[in-house]
């Protein structure tokens, strides 16, 4: 504080939220190590927490109208249960950054299978459901207005963490 560089958190969560924030200082190196603050990358989480919540937001009654592929469905599935995986490793270890890295990676597959109309709306959910509950230990706040706005009824913190299945998790070929 004496050398003056403190970012004071109050307006950066009335601006961002406060998930963006808490998010931000997971995601810029190990948790017990922390990292300069950038307003990049700052920004760079909100946008991010943007595209979630459009993603959660879809209607997956849009996919019922589409021929879905089965090994699109096949390779959503195994990325699912290996970020369950990766998420629930890193957790464990404090490892927040790659737990969030991960999450990017599911997210953007999950705008890929929806722009390509390639996955069918119970796989869809499965998959939304999951990512929210995978969330919900770095932005509490914010998965809990998703979860709710999804139809469940009682709080995502009160859920259990999602398991994996290491045979769908396996890679078909090696």
């Amino acid at each position: 504080k004496s050398r003056g560089n403190v970012v004071n958190p109050d307006e950066v969560v009335n601006q961002l939220g406060a998930d963006a924030a808490r998010c931000f200082l997971m995601f810029i190196g190990p948790w017990d190590q922390g990292g300069p603050w950038s307003d990049v990358g700052i920004n760079g989480i909100a946008r991010w927490l943007n595209r979630v919540w459009s993603i959660v937001e879809r209607d997956p009654v849009d996919l019922d109208s589409s021929a879905s592929d089965e090994q699109t469905i096949r390779d959503t599935v195994r990325l699912l249960h290996q970020t369950i995986r990766k998420c629930y490793n890193d957790l464990d270890r404090f490892k927040f950054n790659t737990a969030i890295a991960a999450l990017m990676e599911f997210s953007n597959h999950l705008s890929k299978v929806w722009a390509e109309a390639t996955i069918d709306s119970a796989t869809w959910q499965e998959c939304i459901e999951k990512f929210l509950l995978l969330l919900a230990p770095i932005a509490p706040h914010f998965s809990e207005e998703l979860w709710e706005r999804t139809g469940h009824e009682y709080s995502i913190h009160q859920q259990r963490f999602p398991q994996w299945d290491d045979v769908l998790a396996a890679e078909e070929t090696i």
